[in-house]
């Protein structure tokens, strides 16, 4: 017997399937290469963040391929990638895992799907230009290590950057759709 706990999962029920979620992948530029994956698992075997991971990459691109995309676009697995691209490299199918990653976080993204922090993020990157606010405190442990003032950053420019990409966007969306849960 081993020391590993046994994990009983609720059964798949089709009802909860969506028939269409690979093609939507698939469709995109990142995921064109999604449908040639026949579950080798060469891209978990290389995976160097794989203990980090819920789900290993060959199992969340099955996942995807069954059409569970609500628990797809909900699995921390697909923000916890490196996007070192040796699973890319290494599976020989051509299937490039790294980039489905990316088309599922995209597609995370539009429905509002981000994770917390990554969320934070993105709002200080709208209000302050940057992802993180300095404090007294660093500003002051830099003065006396004789290091220069960080440089501010244009802001303006970051948010048309931010409003031209639509960032702005998910992020009032969010915002709204979080007032509305309330």
């Amino acid at each position: 017997m081993s020391d590993r706990e046994i994990e009983f999962k609720k059964p798949i029920r089709t009802a909860d399937l969506d028939s269409q979620f690979k093609n939507e992948v698939a469709k995109t530029y990142e995921g064109r290469t999604i449908l040639s994956c026949y579950q080798c698992g060469t891209c978990s075997a290389g995976c160097p963040v794989l203990n980090a991971m819920g789900l290993m990459p060959h199992q969340l691109i099955r996942m995807v391929l069954l059409g569970l995309k609500q628990e797809v676009l909900e699995s921390s697995t697909i923000w916890l990638c490196a996007s070192c691209y040796l699973c890319n490299e290494r599976c020989p199918q051509g299937v490039e895992i790294s980039n489905v990653f990316f088309a599922l976080k995209n597609i995370a993204a539009q429905q509002h799907i981000i994770p917390k922090g990554l969320k934070q993020l993105a709002e200080n990157l709208l209000r302050l230009g940057a992802t993180a606010e300095l404090t007294e405190f660093q500003e002051e442990e830099r003065q006396d290590l004789g290091l220069p003032a960080v440089p501010k950053a244009d802001s303006q420019a970051i948010q048309e950057i931010l409003h031209r990409t639509g960032l702005d966007k998910l992020i009032e969306k969010r915002d709204q759709t979080q007032e509305e849960e309330k």
